[in-house]
């Protein structure tokens, strides 16, 4: 392996590292009275969306869904991604590779472009997820769909622009 090669290799795994080290003190951090939620409020994670993690029932819109579960992808909370996705369009045979990759990009920012209820059981959240991946900084740019199932907020499908 020239020399070359060997500094290639050595600053991809530089990169995996710090990606793996940030998704790690994202964890942590989540933890501790004070640090700010993923999800963009303001408040602190154990006054955000960990009560929404812990009670689905929280989310009393489909932008506080939204929210949470965009702070459950930083958190690699695949079990609550599991629950807040609709019954109909439950990925369970993805849920290992949802998971790998969650932990294998670092989240940036989640922005929101509009937020609406159309009917009383569905509503529609227009956002961007900035995110970086293989050093590359990338969007996810959807109008997520959301609906009513078991008296409680789910994901059901979105639009990607």
């Amino acid at each position: 392996m020239s020399k070359f090669s060997k500094l290639i290799q050595k600053q991809k795994e530089h990169q995996v590292a710090k990606k793996h080290r940030f998704n790690l003190e994202a964890k942590i951090n989540a933890n501790r009275e004070g640090v700010l939620c993923a999800c963009g409020s303001k408040k602190s994670y154990k006054l955000c969306c960990e009560l929404i993690h812990k009670n689905i029932e929280l989310a009393k819109t489909p932008l506080d869904l939204m929210k949470s579960r965009y702070t459950a992808y930083v958190l690699g909370a695949i079990d609550y991604l599991m629950l807040s996705q609709h019954s109909s369009t439950r990925p369970f045979s993805e849920k290992e590779e949802i998971l790998n990759w969650t932990k294998s990009v670092q989240w940036l920012e989640l922005v929101i472009v509009e937020a609406k209820e159309t009917h009383i059981d569905e509503g529609f959240v227009t956002f961007k997820a900035l995110f970086i991946e293989d050093g590359v900084k990338n969007t996810i740019f959807e109008k997520s769909r959301f609906i009513k199932e078991n008296n409680h907020w789910t994901y059901v499908d979105g639009i990607h622009s």
